[in-house]
């Protein structure tokens, strides 16, 4: 069953079509912080979506993103009050929700607007990415993973995908994150057009090995969704390819994060880059969605 075919599923027996709207989100969206996000004068290259409060040094929003074709649109959205030296923004409109002290610099020509309706989004943008994630975590595994087991080694994603090109793998944090074991991280695509990786566990701590090979390409970076479905807690130390979901989970970072990134709360002291995640996943086009789209705000056009 393809991914698009699960998801069509699932709307039905909701009776709604919900799936179709998680999935905008992630492709609308270079970052989402659901709660409280903390920037230390960190780079995002696309857009940023921030239901809590927002505090930091200077963080530079929107670094590859065209000016022209963002004018007019949000590109750094906060709900709640924000508390910075400086606000770099390259691309499109800062919107607010609360307070604001600091400086906000456009450099890509925008305005600072403020918008009373963005803790409702907020809340309506986790009950939707909670209830994506664990959707994707009912996925039937149909790719292996190899791990080290005695002796250093590497960790083997080896996708074996469907007709439709979905390969789904099923793991847990303590075997290829939380394993002094691990020498390397690499990936065997096979042919996969997308790929989604439940990963179990609490805790995830991302300090042992390193991504490699085809983990390190264009593919990788936009059509692989990380699905950390039980996390509370990731801690990232090595650079990171692929797109984070982890709906629950306060994730800190040292390093680039070569993907997008879904999250409850955000200690960001490594930029988060483009691309946007580009799954073959379906658009939002029922007008049963009308709800949700109009609390998306001015999103990102594909």
């Amino acid at each position: 069953m393809t991914l698009r075919n699960v998801l069509v599923f699932a709307a039905a027996a909701a009776g709604s079509s919900f799936a179709q709207a998680d999935i905008a989100l992630i492709k609308d969206w270079n970052l989402i912080v659901l709660g409280h996000w903390s920037n230390s004068s960190q780079d995002v290259e696309g857009n940023a979506f921030c239901g809590g409060n927002l505090s930091g040094g200077s963080p530079t929003i929107g670094v590859r993103l065209n000016a022209a074709q963002w004018a007019g649109r949000e590109v750094l959205a906060v709900a709640g009050n924000t508390t910075v030296s400086n606000i770099n923004l390259q691309a499109g409109n800062f919107v607010r929700g609360g307070s604001l002290v600091g400086n906000v610099n456009h450099n890509g020509g925008g305005s600072t607007l403020v918008d009373g309706s963005l803790g409702a989004r907020a809340a309506a943008y986790a009950a939707s990415l909670t209830t994506f994630s664990a959707s994707l975590a009912s996925l039937t595994a149909n790719s292996a993973v190899q791990t080290p087991l005695g002796q250093p080694g590497p960790v083997r994603y080896n996708a074996a995908p469907g007709q439709d090109g979905l390969a789904v793998f099923s793991v847990h944090a303590n075997d290829v994150f939380n394993n002094n074991l691990i020498q390397q991280i690499e990936l065997n695509t096979n042919g996969a057009s997308e790929i989604v990786i439940n990963v179990a566990g609490s805790a995830v701590n991302f300090a042992f090995g390193n991504m490699v090979g085809e983990w390190t390409g264009a593919f990788a970076r936009a059509n692989v969704l990380w699905n950390f479905f039980e996390a509370t807690s990731i801690a990232l130390d090595r650079n990171f390819n692929g797109a984070i979901l982890a709906p629950l989970a306060h994730l800190s970072n040292t390093t680039a994060i070569d993907g997008s990134v879904f999250v409850a709360s955000f200690d960001q002291r490594g930029e988060v880059h483009v691309p946007f995640y580009g799954g073959n996943v379906p658009a939002p086009a029922s007008l049963t969605l009308l709800g949700i789209a109009a609390l998306g705000g001015a999103r990102r056009r594909r």
